[in-house]
């Protein structure tokens, strides 16, 4: 199943899928602010230990800048990929909810149908066993009234 596939999915369902990538679309938007951030944390530190001349400080600061760097473009390419994702989910979804409301499930109805044919039978048969209780409870009065 692709991410981006809804089919068998009610409603309702899709909806909450569809969320679900909104949500992480939002965390990795701001995941991707606090690696910028951190990029630009870093490289101040690196212009400033090689102004200070500290060339060991500048090389460890200069691996987390490039590490920082990396990170924030994973997350840019995450973030670009969730993006079109739930583009393409939003459009589904409201196909769905048009589909929704114009079709119906023609399965789902003969089967709530049977159920409630059946059930009636079942009413009858419990009706049948409490009338009968009903009797046996009134002749062992009678017996035990007579007696």
């Amino acid at each position: 199943m692709l991410d981006t596939d809804l089919d068998g999915l009610n409603p309702q369902e899709a909806a909450e899928y569809v969320l679900s990538f909104i949500t992480t679309l939002k965390k990795t938007e701001k995941d991707l602010a606090l690696a910028g951030d951190d990029v630009t944390l870093w490289a101040g530190r690196v212009s400033l230990a090689r102004e200070k001349g500290e060339t060991a400080l500048a090389d460890q600061a200069q691996t987390r800048l490039n590490e920082a760097q990396v990170k924030k473009t994973r997350l840019g390419t995450e973030a670009g990929e969730l993006r079109a994702k739930v583009s393409v989910l939003k459009e589904k979804l409201v196909k769905i909810r048009m589909l929704g409301t114009r079709s119906v499930d023609t399965d789902l109805l003969l089967a709530q149908l049977q159920m409630l044919a059946g059930e009636k039978d079942v009413l009858k048969e419990k009706f049948k066993e409490q009338e009968a209780a009903q009797k046996l409870d009134e002749l062992k009065r009678k017996n035990t009234d007579g007696a």
